[in-house]
C-alpha cells in the first residue's frame, strides 16, 4: 500500500460550527454548551475528560478537555480528512469556552474491551484487526513542514508530557533523538555521547507516523466479536511508530489485561519497528 501524505497542518485553533456564520457571535460557544448539555447526560465525573452521551437515541457524544490546543477536535478533523475510511468518530462540532475545548462527535457502535472482555482466542482476532488498523495509520506521512519533528499534535502543538505525568504539554522536538535526549534529562550532544551509536541509528531510522498514545482496552470498541472503532484521540500525534508498542507491552498500565499483554509480548510487527522498540526499552524508565 502506498503511503499517503497528510494534509497540511491547520491553525492551532479552528472554530468548528454547525451554525451559519451569520449567526455566530461571541455568545455562540456559551449557547452551544447550554444546548448540548441539555441534550446529553453525564457519563462519569472526571473533570479532565468529561464525556456526555446525547439523549433520545441521538448517536452523538460531547467531550470536554481542559486545554485549547492538541485537542480531540484537532485530531478528529485531521483523521477524518486524511483517513476517512478508518473506524474513528466523525467530528460534528467543536468550540472553545474559557480554558476548555468541547468536541461533539459521532458515537461509534460496540462496547469497550475493558468493561466487556472477550475470551483469549476472540481477543486475538480483535488484536489482529487492531494491527490492520495501525498499518493504515502508519501509511500516513507527516506534512512536509514538520520535517522530522516529533511529539506534534494535529494543531501543530506539543503532546502531553510524560515527564510531568501528562500535566502539561511537551515541546515539539526537532527529531526522535532530540525527544529521547529530553526524556533522559540530557541535551542532544550528551545523549549522543552516552548512547551506543547503533541504538541512535535504530531509533532515528524508525519512521515517524501517527500514533495513538492511549490505545488501551477502554478505547477499543468491539461489536459481534470484531473491532468496530477506536476512540479517545486527543493525545495522538506524530511520533516514531515504536512508541505504539509501549502502550501494549506494559502490563502494569491500567487498561492492559494479562491476555492483551501476552498477545503483544509475542506478536511481532515490522522489523524496523521492533528493532527500535527494543533499543528504546532501556531508555524509558517511566510510563509514556
Amino acid at each position: 500500500m502506498a503511503s499517503k501524505d497528510a494534509p497540511a497542518l491547520q491553525p492551532s485553533r479552528r472554530m468548528w460550527t454547525m451554525c451559519p456564520s451569520w449567526i455566530s457571535t461571541p455568545w455562540t460557544p456559551m449557547f452551544k454548551l447550554a444546548l448540548y448539555t441539555l441534550l446529553s447526560t453525564e457519563l462519569g465525573s472526571d473533570a479532565l475528560h468529561k464525556v456526555r452521551p446525547f439523549r433520545f437515541g441521538v448517536p452523538l457524544i460531547m467531550k470536554k478537555t481542559l486545554r485549547t490546543v492538541s485537542t480531540e477536535a484537532d485530531a478528529l478533523e485531521f483523521l477524518n480528512r486524511a483517513a476517512p475510511d478508518l473506524p474513528v468518530p466523525r467530528l460534528v462540532d467543536a468550540f472553545v469556552l474559557g480554558d476548555a475545548s468541547y468536541a461533539v462527535m459521532t458515537r461509534l457502535p460496540g462496547n469497550n474491551l475493558l468493561e466487556n472482555p472477550l475470551p483469549a482466542a476472540q481477543l486475538h482476532v480483535v488484536a489482529e484487526e487492531v494491527i490492520h488498523f495501525l498499518r493504515a495509520l502508519w501509511e500516513l506521512n507527516p506534512p512536509p513542514e514538520l520535517n522530522g519533528q516529533v511529539m506534534v499534535s494535529a494543531s501543530g502543538d506539543g503532546l502531553p508530557n510524560p515527564l510531568s505525568l501528562h500535566v502539561d504539554l511537551a515541546p515539539v522536538f526537532p527529531s526522535t533523538l532530540h525527544c529521547y535526549a529530553r526524556m533522559g534529562f540530557m541535551d542532544l550532544e550528551r545523549f549522543s555521547q552516552e548512547t551506543d551509536e547503533r541504538v541512535l541509528q535504530v531509533l532515528a531510522r524508525d519512521r515517524i507516523s501517527w500514533v495513538h498514545t492511549d490505545l488501551r482496552l477502554q478505547n477499543i470498541l468491539v461489536k459481534d466479536g470484531h473491532l468496530s472503532g477506536i476512540v479517545d484521540w486527543e493525545d495522538s500525534g506524530w511520533l516514531p511508530r515504536h512508541w505504539q508498542l509501549h502502550m501494549f507491552r506494559n502490563m502494569y498500565m491500567h487498561g492492559v489485561t494479562f491476555d492483551w499483554w501476552a498477545f503483544w509480548k509475542t506478536r511481532r510487527l515490522d522489523a524496523e519497528v521492533e528493532e527500535a522498540y527494543e533499543a528504546s526499552v532501556g531508555l524509558i524508565t517511566y510510563p509514556l
